[in-house]
């Protein structure tokens, strides 16, 4: 596998970019606007200096890594701030399959969906959801 290692740094308005990887000598250089575009800007750019593909393989398959420069305080808060937004998408996946497994159980000793929906905190709408799932 071909792995470029893509180090975006802020000057003005624009990320510059500084590409390593096989087959470069030296690092290359780039820009782009934002983060967003940064993985495109650098296929881009090595597909037109490897003539589209390197070692047979295009280069929608090469792994593209982007290291954005902030600072050692900014990157540990957007970690951080990452591993939060995990942990609450973990506990929000917990928290559905606890409704949906509650819903069945209380559905089944046949309580009506409004009913449900009170002692679960949500809406009957929401009910209807959980029991279809």
């Amino acid at each position: 596998m071909n792995e470029f290692r893509v180090t975006a740094q802020r000057s003005g308005g624009w990320w510059a970019l500084e590409i390593e990887g096989p087959g470069l000598r030296r690092p290359a250089h780039t820009q782009a606007r934002r983060l967003d575009q940064v993985e495109e800007t650098v296929r881009d750019l090595l597909a037109v200096r490897f003539d589209a593909d390197i070692d047979g393989r295009p280069a929608t398959t090469w792994q593209i890594t982007v290291v954005p420069v902030l600072g050692e305080e900014l990157a540990a808060e957007v970690t951080r701030t990452r591993e939060i937004r995990r942990e609450a998408d973990r506990l929000r996946d917990d928290a559905v399959n606890h409704s949906r497994e509650a819903a069945r159980r209380l559905h089944e000793q046949g309580l009506p969906h409004r009913d449900i929906g009170v002692l679960l905190g949500v809406s009957h709408q929401a009910v209807s959801k959980l029991l279809a799932g």
